[in-house]
């Protein structure tokens, strides 16, 4: 019998529903799964996912739980699924699975490559759909006597929590004591967001002070309602730009870290910090920059660059008026932000390599302004 383990959201833009169909397709054939799956994670797919649990006793569905407790069943599976299709701009859900000796099966594109066996990546198989890859690829595993060996000791340590501190060492400077470090939300809604708290956390170990700010999300309604509305508090957020104004002028920082602005704050929080002596860094690790759909971005050759109106439309071909019509509201909204970067910014940041190229000929900024800056490992 093999175990294997899902955790993050279950939703379209993850493939999750590629999880559902290859369950479904294993039940047709299968009174029982030849397999167990934990499933760590919430979403659209939630309901579905219950109603599968409540049939079969080898799916153990834990909604979303923090990784402290994700930890204790890495060590009783075989394998992580991560059946995403999606370009992603850093694969740090990857890097969590596999330092702890847990081999992933996914997609493996540009960095990744390194890393994912040959044996467990979808880009091998020969079938069309996602389903249809990971339904033959586990019923292949299930069949083996043997598992799969993840050998990654030689590069993980480049990813541990202490290596990202002396990277920040070097990127820093003499006497940075204060830091802002600004996200359009700061409270645990997603990875990125947990990242930036454990980034505060990590670095006042260190002897830095660290501010926050950006918008702590309310649950319920309210947090749908602004997911719809982005494009309008992208274009003019002067609420949040007011509040990081007064935390500029009473902390007086050393650097300011432009963590996310294109979900909620846009680009009045970085016209604001322009009366500050502060050095500014903008970190790209969000792939709606550069292309109308990240969710639907699986290849880094959509992206048409520069960023102009007509490579943005061109980039996803559609003959739907609401998309035109949301496309051509981003751009806005992107242009502005990035009249805003080119003025402002000293230093850009990239979680992983590919994108240098990508935000050089999208915003036209200087290759030497542009740094690669990785992710760390949650411990």
């Amino acid at each position: 019998m093999l175990w294997f383990l899902y955790f993050g959201r279950l939703e379209k833009e993850k493939w999750f529903d590629a999880i559902i169909d290859m369950i479904e397709v294993f039940e047709e054939k299968n009174k029982e799964l030849p397999f167990e799956i934990f499933i760590f994670g919430s979403g659209r797919w939630e309901s579905r996912i219950q109603e599968l649990a409540s049939k079969h006793k080898n799916i153990h569905f834990f909604w979303r739980k923090d990784l402290a407790t994700i930890k204790r069943y890495v060590v009783n599976c075989s394998y992580a699924l991560m059946p995403s299709e999606c370009l992603e701009s850093f694969w740090l859900s990857a890097l969590n699975a596999m330092k702890r000796w847990l081999p992933v099966i996914w997609y493996a594109k540009w960095w990744l490559k390194t890393f994912i066996s040959k044996d467990l990546d979808l880009t091998h198989q020969q079938w069309i759909t996602t389903w249809e890859k990971l339904h033959h690829l586990i019923k292949s595993l299930v069949n083996k006597k043997d598992s799969i060996i993840l050998n990654s000791e030689f590069w993980i340590l480049n990813y541990e929590s202490s290596a990202r501190v002396v990277r920040f060492h070097a990127l820093a400077w003499k006497g940075v004591k204060k830091i802002i470090i600004v996200s359009d939300f700061i409270n645990k809604i997603g990875w990125i967001e947990t990242y930036i708290n454990d980034v505060k956390e990590l670095l006042e170990q260190h002897g830095y002070e660290v501010e926050l700010c950006g918008w702590k999300v309310p649950p319920g309604i309210l947090w749908k309602l602004v997911k719809y509305l982005w494009i309008i508090t992208g274009l003019g957020n002067f609420w949040e730009t007011i509040k990081l104004n007064r935390k500029i002028k009473t902390m007086k920082p050393d650097l300011i870290r432009y963590n996310s602005v294109i979900r909620y704050l846009g680009r009045m929080p970085l016209r604001v910090s322009k009366k500050s002596p502060a050095k500014k860094r903008m970190m790209f690790h969000d792939l709606g920059y550069f292309y109308p759909f990240p969710s639907q971005l699986t290849s880094e050759h959509q992206i048409k660059t520069p960023l102009t109106l007509k490579h943005f439309l061109a980039s996803y071909p559609t003959n739907n008026p609401l998309k035109k019509i949301a496309m051509m509201g981003k751009y806005l909204s992107l242009l502005l932000i990035k009249k805003q970067l080119q003025r402002r910014m000293d230093t850009f940041l990239v979680p992983s390599e590919f994108m240098k190229d990508i935000v050089h000929k999208s915003y036209r900024i200087e290759d030497e302004k542009i740094a690669t800056f990785p992710h760390f490992i949650q411990e």
